[in-house]
């Protein structure tokens, strides 16, 4: 797990590297974030989990840009446990842009890794563990609205959220994530000379 949070943060380091020396935009986002997932596998006790993310993008080609994200979410409590679940998810991959008019119709991929903890992780028969680190991914697509040349504003972004936390069935959670959030264009100066 260590290899994939250095390899990411290797890759948003060279594309930053980049992306100042040509001058561009870095995109720096807030979200808020409601999660739906299911407990226990395979059943329909949906419960919700709250939370946030911040990510930050850089152009690397006309409509395709770098995307680096972290977000954390919590309940309280799981249907069928007397625990609640707390995550941290970072991720990182392309996001495809398209404009149309003055809209931004967005879609990702992003792959990296989630920290599960205050929950109970079946590892294997009858062994549990408060915390797990296993691999995560995202795809999805979001809609940003310029509000002035500094601001858009992003009324929804939905993405499939898949993390691979131990659960003592198939160790997958398949969840929807809904968000909203703020962005802000950040203009790194030109370095080139």
């Amino acid at each position: 797990m260590k290899y994939v949070v250095s390899f990411l943060a290797v890759a948003l380091s060279c594309a930053a590297a980049q992306a100042q020396m040509q001058g561009d935009t870095l995109l720096v986002g807030l979200r808020y974030s409601v999660t739906a997932a299911n407990a226990p596998p395979g059943s329909c006790g949906c419960f919700f989990l709250q939370g946030g993310a911040i990510e930050a993008s850089i152009p690397v080609l006309p409509h395709l840009r770098g995307v680096v994200e972290a977000g954390g979410s919590t309940v309280a409590r799981v249907p069928a446990s007397t625990r609640g679940l707390s995550e941290i998810t970072l991720l990182a991959g392309p996001r495809y842009t398209v404009p149309i008019h003055r809209i931004r119709l967005n879609a990702q991929v992003l792959f990296g890794a989630v920290r599960g903890f205050d929950s109970d992780f079946i590892i294997a028969t009858n062994t549990h563990t408060d915390t797990s680190t296993n691999l995560a991914m995202a795809f999805g697509g979001s809609i940003d609205l310029p509000l002035n040349h500094a601001v858009l504003l992003r009324p929804v972004q939905v993405d499939y959220l898949q993390t691979n936390l131990p659960n003592g069935v198939d160790d997958r959670q398949r969840n929807i994530r809904f968000g909203a959030g703020i962005i802000f264009r950040v203009h790194l100066p030109d370095n080139r000379r």
